[in-house]
């Protein structure tokens, strides 16, 4: 793993071997028929997350800026909800940088998910008056509203015991179906699972270097950084 200084606007030493034209289409249909089993694997994945069951959650009462919002009303006039679970613990004085940058990966026009009766909002175990500041410091219009009142991020496991015992905050998305007043779990994913909706990564992994991370199987010399370096 390189220890050079993390700086992606440098331009690598190397790069990918040079072939003649027919050489690289025969390559590229390679490449081609397994991004469409990717696709087909994808569509699998996703016709058996429309087959999943649903759990009943409670109706918990964020804080809100304004004062208590109960995760109905994060629905506002829609019956689908999708909220990200950012990573600001209660003491901490700013968000995950890793979250940071996914809220950033957003679209530009969420007025996109309106179109498609989805409700947005994020929610962190820290105190709205820290959320206020950052969300604002960043620009951000969402919804932004804190657990800390409720045991919502322990109920779902968004919180862990950390190195020192307390508990420390997971990232991830929930995703709600609200019916007859009756707020319903889905779906939810962690990890790697919330890579589905962050564009800039799926355009890194389509350059020839990759997102230059050092989990990646990339050829001998290709640059690569911590993940979070």
């Amino acid at each position: 793993m390189s220890t050079e200084t993390h700086d992606k606007t440098r331009r690598p030493e190397v790069a990918p071997p040079v072939v003649d034209r027919d050489a690289f289409e025969a390559a590229l249909a390679e490449q081609v028929a397994r991004d469409k089993e990717v696709t087909r694997m994808g569509d699998r994945a996703a016709a058996a997350r429309r087959r999943l069951p649903m759990v009943r959650v409670e109706n918990y009462a964020f804080a809100g800026p304004e004062g208590p919002v109960s995760l109905v009303e994060l629905f506002g006039a829609h019956y689908l909800l999708l909220v990200q679970n950012v990573m600001f613990g209660p003491d901490w004085e700013e968000g995950c940088p890793s979250c940071t940058w996914a809220v950033d990966n957003l679209p530009a026009d969420m007025a996109r998910l309106d179109d498609e009766g989805i409700a947005f909002a994020l929610v962190s175990h820290g105190p709205v008056e820290k959320l206020e500041r950052w969300r604002k410091g960043h620009g951000w219009d969402h919804t932004w509203v804190s657990s800390g009142p409720t045991t919502y991020h322990d109920d779902w496991g968004w919180t862990v015991p950390g190195e020192d015992g307390s508990p420390f905050p997971l990232p991830g998305y929930s995703y709600y179906l609200l019916r007859d007043g009756v707020p319903y779990l889905t779906y939810m994913t962690r990890a790697r699972g919330t890579e589905a909706i962050l564009p800039v990564a799926h355009i890194m992994d389509r350059t020839c270097y990759g997102r230059q991370q050092d989990w990646e199987d990339s050829p001998q010399g290709w640059p690569q950084y911590p993940t979070y370096g």
